[in-house]
């Protein structure tokens, strides 16, 4: 019988190649991973099996740690039922003014001009908005789930549930951080 797994692509190996990245092979628990530096900034791609008692389901992440300057926070994420329930009784969200998009997503933050101003960036919208599953925030836990970071210290994190095997998709998720992150930092936000 024809042994397959060598040829098997590795989809972190392959996104680090086609963006200059560093791969890194996983290890026990830890998957494989794909860490691309960009100016000030490093931009981890990963899977992570999040636990919760009996059930475990398979997560797709991108994080990038930053600072921030004011303590901004957003959260955004695509509208589902769950959401649209939350709406009906009173939860909030922001719109930015364009109505596509602001259908499509709900939008949370502390600081409502610098989301409206950070969300003014076509490419930034046309690139959440390209994507089946959007799950992007602020977080002060690292990994999304693990332990809380030390005071001041934050991530831009993105997650969905699944495996992404798509390598058009995760370039197009590095190149909406890089985007986020300019945009933040442009309206000092993040140092």
């Amino acid at each position: 019988m024809l042994d397959t797994s060598k040829n098997k692509i590795n989809i972190w190996q392959e996104l680090a190649n086609e963006t200059n990245g560093t791969f890194k092979e996983g290890y026990s628990w830890r998957s494989d991973s794909n860490t691309i530096n960009y100016k000030k900034w490093t931009i981890i791609s990963d899977n992570y099996r999040l636990w919760s008692g009996k059930y475990s389901t398979q997560m797709t992440r991108v994080i990038a740690r930053i600072t921030l300057t004011d303590n901004f926070k957003f959260e955004i994420y695509r509208e589902g039922f769950v959401r649209k329930v939350e709406k009906l009784f009173g939860a909030q969200d922001i719109e930015i003014g364009y109505a596509d998009f602001d259908k499509a997503f709900t939008i949370k933050s502390n600081n409502e001009l610098k989301i409206k101003t950070l969300l003014r960036n076509k490419e930034i919208r046309n690139l959440i908005s390209s994507q089946t599953d959007v799950n992007i925030q602020i977080s002060n836990h690292q990994g999304i789930w693990e332990k809380e970071l030390p005071k001041n210290e934050f991530e831009l994190s993105y997650f969905m549930d699944g495996k992404i095997q798509d390598i058009e998709i995760l370039k197009s998720l590095i190149e909406l951080f890089k985007l986020i992150l300019d945009g933040l930092y442009e309206i000092n936000a993040i140092t």
